[in-house]
């Protein structure tokens, strides 16, 4: 069965948040990741592969780059999903 969008929101939050370090309230789908949460292109990477294991997906790395902000993410991980 596949994952509804608010448990991968509510899941991607979490290690966006983790990764940020910075509470899960500050997260939400328009936080942007460079400008809100001062997240690199590494920790980008990062957030990507924990999401990839948590998910059981695989991401197209020419993708990760372009995403700039968690909704993007979720989108991304909704559409590997199906």
């Amino acid at each position: 069965m596949a994952d509804a969008p608010t448990d991968i929101l509510a899941a991607v939050t979490e290690i966006v948040a983790e990764e940020a370090d910075v509470d899960t309230t500050l997260v939400s789908p328009e936080t942007r990741f460079a400008d809100d949460l001062d997240i690199d292109s590494l920790g980008l990477l990062t957030i990507a592969t924990q999401v990839e294991e948590r998910f059981g997906v695989t991401l197209d790395d020419a993708l990760i780059p372009t995403v700039k902000t968690v909704g993007a993410l979720v989108d991304l991980v909704g559409a590997q999903k199906r």
